[in-house]
């Protein structure tokens, strides 16, 4: 079985924020109903615990919704899209209810 977590660290170069994906082969079996949706949540939610205060993180019907809880700013918005970029997410801009949308990846 393989296991995959998201991992954010800085360019030494840049100082840009990256995430990387480290896939690993574990001998234990799967969780029985655990769907690819959760572990994708999970996955997410890993990834963004930088901002968790910062976020609001659901998902509903095969969509994994990512809602600022305020104003970001325009560089932390960056690093947010950024990480989010790995997982197919779409900014939906709508003044207040502006969000990032990951749909399942069936």
């Amino acid at each position: 079985m393989m296991e995959e977590k998201v991992t954010l660290f800085n360019c030494p170069h840049c100082g840009k924020s990256i995430a990387l994906a480290i896939v690993s082969y574990i001998s234990k079996p799967m969780t029985p109903g655990v769907t690819d949706q959760a572990k994708l949540f999970v996955q997410v939610k890993n990834a963004l615990s930088k901002w968790s205060n910062d976020l609001d993180v659901a998902e509903k019907d095969g969509t994994i919704t990512v809602a600022p809880k305020g104003y970001l700013g325009k560089d932390v918005w960056q690093e947010i899209n950024d990480v989010l970029k790995p997982f197919s997410s779409e900014w939906i801009s709508a003044k207040k209810e502006s969000r990032w949308i990951i749909k399942s990846q069936r």
